[in-house]
């Protein structure tokens, strides 16, 4: 994680801000765009794990007025993160007791080559959806989450494969054997940093382009399937 000062300094008003609404926070996790790529994210994505009964409305209200849009998901101590496992193991602990973290992710599976082809196809669902969309803004958010469920697929298979809860896309690459190694390089290039951070991918022949990655993926996860004898 890489951010100026500025950003250092907003991330650390967060954390004072969810202190001041909350005393009985345990965990403040930053998730999303803004953990890797902050010069390119819309908006900050928080988890808080809490032992207080706090309502979510009070988190939210206490962000009404910052610069820049903060979302907030409130975890009760001890509740599985389940649809968050993913973004909570590669999130950037803020604040407070790692183990907290750890509590909500312990004995969650590792995902399975069935669930990472599914993910694959249900990318293009986004796809179908940017494609058809009117509004510009959400033309290309749903474009961008079509190719970035491509390389979430891809994760999903890596991770999979070498039977681990680590989700560190960088991690990841280093333990794959090649040539999958530098196949999950191109497709963390390309889909999530490229098309999905950058918004840099192709304005013309989005279809096609989806599709030449749709089976590229597809082949990365049976390619990973038949060396691990599934």
């Amino acid at each position: 994680m890489t951010t100026s000062a500025t950003q250092v300094d907003l991330l650390h008003e967060i954390v004072r801000c969810l202190l001041e609404v909350d005393s009985g926070i345990r965990s403040i996790v930053l998730i999303g765009s803004f953990a890797w790529f902050p010069d390119l994210a819309r908006d900050i994505d928080i988890v808080v794990i809490t032992e207080s009964n706090l309502p979510t409305e009070a988190y939210w209200d206490a962000f009404a007025n910052f610069p820049k849009p903060v979302d907030v998901v409130v975890l009760r101590r001890g509740e599985k993160a389940k649809g968050l496992t993913l973004a909570l193991r590669t999130g950037v602990l803020l604040w407070g007791d790692e183990s907290a973290v750890r509590e909500a992710i312990e004995n969650m599976p590792v995902p399975t080559f069935e669930q990472a082809r599914r993910v694959a196809d249900r990318a293009r669902h986004y796809l179908q959806m940017g494609l058809s969309a009117s509004d510009p803004v959400d033309r290309d958010m749903d474009i961008r989450n079509a190719f970035n469920a491509l390389f979430d697929a891809a994760r999903m298979a890596a991770m999979c494969f070498l039977d681990t809860e680590e989700a560190r896309w960088g991690e990841l690459r280093r333990q794959l054997p090649p040539p999958f190694n530098e196949q999950f390089r191109r497709i963390i290039d390309t889909l999530h940093v490229a098309y999905f951070y950058g918004g840099h991918y192709p304005t013309e022949n989005i279809a096609k382009t989806f599709d030449r990655w749709h089976r590229e993926v597809l082949a990365f996860i049976d390619g990973l399937r038949q060396l691990k004898g599934v």
